[in-house]
């Protein structure tokens, strides 16, 4: 018998163990990218320091993608293995302990193999929130997603913003600067500690009751599978590329570093409310074709001001592409909304984002060489444009009404 004490009792530890999942989301969150975004600024100064050459600096700015879509595919697996909350306690702690070895790292190895692990940690944990926000948070899925997806783009923001001024004042310089993100991550590890220290210990291999998804090599049989990890590559590709060579597009069209650095940050820091409310739009709908063509649109308008015209209005162009924000959080949401199940969630996170950072690895160095051919910005920015193009045709398909198990059941 159920007396009103013992539910009341369930209701609060119900409510206690949500409370810490949100807690856990939103550290987790803010750490995603501070290990990319903190190094970028502090670059020159690493370099000095380890003495590490050029082309190793190359490879160290291409690890995230590589790392992100490598380990990003063993997530789905480790966690049927040893439980969704396990993972992303396991992925907090590689990032804690990566980028502390990466900022008192004394020689490029010891640099390299910290970011490794950190970046690591940051793949499986990627994979795996999206799943953990479904099973925990069904009936608020928009608002959850919104929530993680603006901690993440807070991510972005921050570490690049405060990086600098926190490397003077620890007075260790660039290893000041990149250690104090491994306190953040240490903070995100409280939560997940707590939850498995009270018996909370999410879903594993060894619950049979519970639903297992569907299988790596199924989901290549689904249509909404393979256009949404096309999708989340694209947009991935370009994220990166703005990232990468905005500023240098900018200079070209003779803005200086400095200003060109605040327009990058600018488009940063849209990205945050962007990335809050879209999620919650979103799930509101069946369909969510038409945030795809707003989303595209805005890009489209702002690589066609750089083209075109980059002189006249480069904060509006900027202000344009920061539409692009926008598909990081709806591809994640439709991670969400295209699984019935939890378990398939995780499965078709892991397919949809290792296969789609592989496409986005591509972007940069694309990019990058089309410029040293042509010496100029006219090609890569045309090839960027046909890529939002077919950014809207593969998410126009990802955005219709359906769930992936449905597709699998129909093509047996």
């Amino acid at each position: 018998m159920v007396t009103a004490e013992s539910s009341d009792t369930h209701l609060a530890g119900t409510g206690l163990r949500r409370g810490l999942v949100v807690i856990g989301i939103v550290l987790t969150a803010l750490s995603l990218r501070s290990a990319v975004t903190s190094l970028g600024v502090v670059l020159d100064q690493v370099r000095e320091s380890l003495e590490i050459s050029a082309t190793l600096a190359g490879v160290i700015t291409a690890l995230p993608v590589i790392c992100f879509a490598g380990f990003g595919a063993v997530a789905p697996a480790l966690s049927r293995r040893i439980g969704e909350q396990q993972v992303v306690l396991v992925g907090v702690i590689a990032i804690v302990v990566g980028l502390g070895a990466r900022a008192t790292a004394g020689e490029p190895l010891g640099f390299v193999a910290g970011s490794v692990l950190a970046l690591a940690g940051i793949a499986v944990a990627n994979i795996v929130l999206p799943s953990l926000i479904k099973r925990h948070f069904p009936h608020r899925v928009g608002l959850m997603m919104g929530i993680y997806s603006m901690s993440a783009a807070a991510s972005v923001a921050l570490p690049a913003a405060v990086t600098v001024p926190l490397s003077d004042a620890t007075g260790y310089g660039w290893r000041g600067g990149l250690g104090s993100w491994a306190v953040l991550a240490a903070v995100a590890v409280i939560p997940w500690m707590v939850l498995l220290s009270t018996g909370h210990h999410g879903t594993s291999a060894v619950e049979h009751d519970q639903p297992r998804g569907c299988s790596t090599a199924a989901l290549w049989r689904s249509r909404t599978a393979l256009s949404l990890t096309a999708f989340f590559g694209l947009q991935s590709l370009n994220a990166y590329v703005m990232m990468g060579w905005l500023p240098a597009i900018l200079t070209s069209a003779g803005l200086t570093s400095r200003n060109a650095a605040l327009m990058l940050s600018v488009s940063a820091l849209i990205a945050i409310p962007i990335s809050l409310a879209l999620p919650r739009i979103a799930t509101r709908r069946d369909s969510q074709r038409r945030y795809v063509v707003a989303i595209v649109a805005g890009g489209l308008a702002g690589y066609l001001g750089l083209l075109l015209a980059p002189a006249i209005a480069p904060l509006l162009w900027v202000m344009l592409l920061a539409s692009l924000h926008g598909a990081f959080p709806l591809a994640v949401t439709l991670i969400a909304l295209r699984a019935r199940e939890p378990a398939t969630a995780t499965q078709l996170s892991g397919f949809v984002q290792s296969g789609g950072y592989v496409l986005a690895a591509l972007g940069p160095l694309a990019i990058g060489a089309l410029n040293d051919l042509t010496t100029t910005w006219t090609v890569p920015l045309i090839v960027l444009i046909a890529t939002l193009v077919l950014e809207l045709i593969v998410g126009l398909i990802a955005a219709q009404p359906r769930h992936v198990e449905t597709e699998l059941a129909t093509a047996r």
